[in-house]
C-alpha cells in the first residue's frame, strides 16, 4: 500500500501530461487562424484585382480595346498577388442589368461542385453592368474535412462582385 501511495502522490510527469493533453487542441486552432487569415488575404486580393479590372470596363479601355473574358481573365490574376492557376480556375460571370429587380446572386458551388456558367456582356455607354468573379482556393492546411462551404474536392470557392454604371465614353 505504501508503494502505491507513493506512485500516486508523484508529480515529477504532471507537466508533460498537462502539455501533451492541451497541444493539439492548441496546434489545431493556430492552424485555423493561420489558413483563415491566408484565404482572407487571397480574397480580399481577388476583390482588389477584380475592382481594378472592372475600372478598365466602366471607363470604356476594355470596349475600345475589343476585351473577350480571357483578356479581362488575364487582368484580374495579373493583379492577383497570391494565386495558382488562376487563368485556368478563374470564372467571370458579367452581364448587363436592365431592371434592378432581375437582379440574382449566383453561387459558384452547386451540389459541391464547381458549376458557374460564364457570360461576358460588358454592355455600352450608360449600361448597369453586374460582374462577378469566382476563383476556387485549395486550403493551405487540411485539417477541416467537415465544412458545409466546400466542394466535393475539398476547395472553397471564393467570390467576389461589382456593380456599377458604364461611363459615358
Amino acid at each position: 500500500m505504501r508503494a502505491f501511495r507513493r506512485y500516486i502522490d508523484n508529480r515529477e510527469g504532471s507537466t508533460a501530461i498537462e502539455f501533451a493533453i492541451l497541444a493539439l487542441p492548441f496546434l489545431v486552432l493556430i492552424f485555423a487562424i493561420i489558413e483563415l487569415a491566408v484565404m482572407y488575404f487571397v480574397d480580399s486580393g481577388l476583390d482588389a484585382a477584380l475592382h481594378k479590372a472592372v475600372r478598365q470596363v466602366r471607363i470604356g479601355t476594355a470596349k475600345t480595346a475589343a476585351w473577350d473574358i480571357n483578356k479581362f481573365k488575364t487582368a484580374v490574376c495579373t493583379d492577383l498577388s497570391y494565386s495558382f492557376s488562376c487563368n485556368s480556375n478563374l470564372k467571370v460571370r458579367a452581364t448587363v442589368i436592365t431592371d434592378m429587380n432581375s437582379v440574382t446572386r449566383v453561387s459558384g458551388s452547386i451540389g459541391g461542385t464547381y458549376n458557374v456558367v460564364e457570360d461576358f456582356n460588358i454592355g455600352d455607354s450608360g449600361d448597369y453592368v453586374l460582374v462577378q468573379a469566382f476563383l476556387p482556393w485549395d486550403p493551405v492546411i487540411k485539417l477541416y474535412p467537415i465544412s458545409s462551404g466546400r466542394l466535393t474536392d475539398g476547395r472553397y470557392v471564393l467570390a467576389t462582385a461589382e456593380l456599377f454604371k458604364n461611363e459615358p465614353f
